[in-house]
């Protein structure tokens, strides 16, 4: 079944006219990194209550995190992390899926347990939940700018998004959300190298040149991707800042390879935008249990602090399940 995605709500809360009024929240939660735009969104958005999530992936000295409520847990994965988080908020009486305004800024929070934790909420029963990206206007050093640190220590589904081995198909399809990383490319693309990829770029872009940075830090990971000479019929575009227009993006590759090959096993990995993260997410949830489709994420011990610079815009996604 297919959705359309277009209903979901997509609106700029800041830009060339400054902040738009936005409603306040019971909860805001903000996973902290050195990125100026993260402590921007952080004190504007207004809320009852307000928590940073400290990743130690990011590898933050404790200097570093500044003063108020934060919540951090070493040694977990994506889903031991947000089920600690929400369980404890809700045990204590904090946060109620029937009641609860929530809203949470994805700008810094790893892609795991991005996807996780909206696939958490949703299992948890909330009808809706507000999310926030930020654009940079630029990242630190352009297509050279370091996104993942340290070694890349596995190649596996993401919790929560293994999919359903029973209905898989032989014939292994791997769509990857094209981004900065080329050493997170060359992992999952030479874990999976019998498979069929394509590859989804964010255009239009967050800004004019980040597309074409894109694809230099893609063409390192070439060989790996079976398409030396970067063959159109490999390649799809979506909007960087829309994950509701990826997610639609998704459905269309999808349905367009399972009428050419019904015998296809689907295989999602997202390393584009963090909103381009949520669409891969928010298609998995509504229309790959009948496919059995898996989200596959190489694992980096650790992940740069600082990517991206200043704000350049921000914006506000309504998810309703």
């Amino acid at each position: 079944m297919s959705f359309d995605y277009g209903l979901f709500l997509r609106e700029e809360i800041y830009g060339a006219s400054g902040w738009q009024q936005m409603e306040c929240y019971d909860l805001f939660l903000s996973a902290f990194n050195l990125g100026e735009r993260i402590r921007v969104v952080f004190d504007q958005v207004s809320a009852a209550r307000k928590i940073w999530l400290v990743h130690e992936e990011y590898g933050l000295a404790a200097e570093d995190i500044p003063e108020g409520e934060h919540f951090e847990r070493a040694g977990a994965d994506e889903s031991t992390y947000c089920r600690a988080l929400i369980d404890d908020l809700m045990a204590t009486g904090s946060l109620d899926p029937a009641t609860s305004r929530l809203c949470i800024d994805i700008t810094g929070i790893l892609r795991p347990h991005l996807m996780f934790l909206v696939l958490y909420l949703k299992r948890l029963g909330f009808r809706s939940i507000d999310l926030i990206y930020a654009d940079p206007k630029h990242y630190a050093l352009k297509e050279k700018t370091p996104f993942s640190t340290g070694s890349i220590y596995d190649v596996r589904p993401a919790r929560g998004f293994e999919g359903s081995p029973s209905t898989r198909g032989s014939n292994d399809f791997l769509i990857i959300g094209m981004g900065y990383d080329d050493r997170l490319l060359r992992a999952v693309a030479g874990t999976k190298d019998k498979a069929d990829k394509h590859q989804v770029f964010g255009l239009p872009s967050l800004r004019a040149d980040m597309y074409q940075e894109s694809v230099l830090r893609s063409r390192k990971a070439a060989d790996e991707l079976g398409d030396p000479s970067f063959s159109e019929y490999h390649r799809s575009f979506a909007p960087a800042n829309d994950p509701f227009g990826t997610a639609s993006v998704l459905s269309e590759i999808v349905a367009r390879r399972l009428l050419s090959a019904p015998d296809t096993s689907v295989m999602l990995c997202p390393l584009g935008t963090k909103a381009q993260a949520l669409g891969f997410a928010i298609y998995h949830m509504f229309e790959c249990d009948p496919i059995g489709a898996r989200v596959l994420f190489p694992f980096s011990k650790g992940y740069s602090a600082k990517t991206g610079a200043d704000l350049a815009r921000a914006w506000l996604y309504r998810v309703e399940f």
